[in-house]
């Protein structure tokens, strides 16, 4: 980057002043601000669109939304989050810093979702939302160099995500080759009235094999299949590995 100034006594002649910036940016009155040589250009830099994941775990009224902690070699960064429906009034949604990582699994099926690996994450709780109602969700980063935004549109419907079910247990049936898993519904589900959960349970043997699938409405499932280990295998070190997968089938249209 270079900045010239020139000055022309007659029309054939003039006198120019080059200065060469190796590196820098201009702030907002002007005033180049330079990166000293070996200084990381990530500091001097506007952030970067922050990476948000929004789920539902307590569908229908309220939603989470994260995102993770920038680097520490960047500049401070504060976040403005905002959601509002069509023709609605904006809400702020106040975002604070965790070390909980609070996303769903790798194996999530909501759009955008990922494993990430653990570490502070920013979270922001959307409140009183509507049933099939529209979203339009706004996380700015701000810092001293400028701004970037995430944005997305959403009905509360398309990132439904249950927590995982709680206090599992698997016992042998007394005289049958057989398991009992039992699970109790996620704690932080609404109404299990009138959204009422059901859960794929899937099992495979010595980590081996086609694993087994089924979905379930109930709180427990008996896993009637011969058994190829002794009866006198204790709970401690099964051969059988277990799965448990919350879920909500939501019918309805926008």
């Amino acid at each position: 980057m270079y900045v010239q100034h020139c000055v022309c006594v007659l029309f054939w002649l003039c006198v120019c002043a080059v200065v060469t910036l190796l590196s820098g940016v201009l702030s907002s009155d002007g005033t180049v601000l330079t990166v000293p040589s070996g200084e990381n250009r990530a500091e001097r830099d506007p952030p970067s669109p922050p990476e948000v994941r929004c789920w539902s775990p307590s569908y229908p009224f309220k939603a989470l939304c994260s995102w993770p902690e920038p680097p520490q070699t960047q500049l401070p960064i504060q976040y403005i989050a905002t959601y509002s429906m069509k023709g609605g009034e904006i809400q702020q949604c106040h975002p604070y810093p965790t070390s909980v990582h609070p996303l769903p699994s790798p194996e999530s099926s909501l759009p955008g979702v990922n494993g990430s690996s653990p570490g502070a994450r920013w979270l922001c709780v959307l409140k009183g939302l509507k049933l099939y109602t529209s979203y339009k969700l706004n996380i700015t980063g701000v810092n001293r160099m400028g701004s970037a935004s995430h944005l997305q549109a959403f009905t509360v419907e398309d990132i439904v995500k249950p927590d995982p079910p709680v206090n599992v247990t698997v016992q042998v049936i007394p005289g049958k080759l057989r398991l009992l898993v039992k699970w109790a519904p996620p704690p932080s589900w609404s109404d299990h009235t009138l959204f009422p959960l059901k859960y794929q349970v899937r099992y495979h043997w010595d980590n081996k094999g086609t694993p087994h699938e089924i979905t379930v409405s109930a709180d427990s499932y008996c896993v009637c299949a011969t058994l190829s280990f002794s009866p006198f295998l204790t709970l401690s070190s099964p051969p059988l590995s277990i799965s448990l997968s919350p879920f909500v089938s939501v019918v309805g249209s926008v």
